[in-house]
């Protein structure tokens, strides 16, 4: 199954690169690998992420720790021949705020 990373996405994983690099420079690079071996580990196994359990707009919107920086999930949902990566949150943040105030 293939992944393909909404805008959203794509501008959430640079943000939280540019956050690392600013005070880890040699964290930044592994934060890159290690996203991408965990949505690549999504599209192989999209059933193995838990069901986000309050409401979103998104029914079946699932989640996923980015390997090695837990506190990083990613917000997909399964379709037939693909997953969609929605966002990448820092699960630190109030994401229930973030997923139902449209900025989803």
């Amino acid at each position: 199954m293939n992944a393909i990373i909404s805008a959203r996405a794509e501008d959430d994983l640079a943000h939280i690169y540019a956050l690392i690099f600013a005070e880890r420079p040699d964290s930044a690079l592994a934060f890159q690998k290690a996203a991408e071996r965990s949505i690549s580990l999504l599209a192989s196994n999209p059933e193995i992420g838990p069901r986000v359990i309050f409401r979103t707009r998104h029914k079946g919107l699932r989640f996923w720790p980015i390997l090695d920086f837990q506190n990083y999930l990613v917000y997909y949902l399964i379709a037939k021949d693909h997953i969609s990566i929605e966002r990448v949150l820092d699960g630190r943040r109030n994401v229930r705020r973030v997923l139902r105030s449209g900025e989803f």
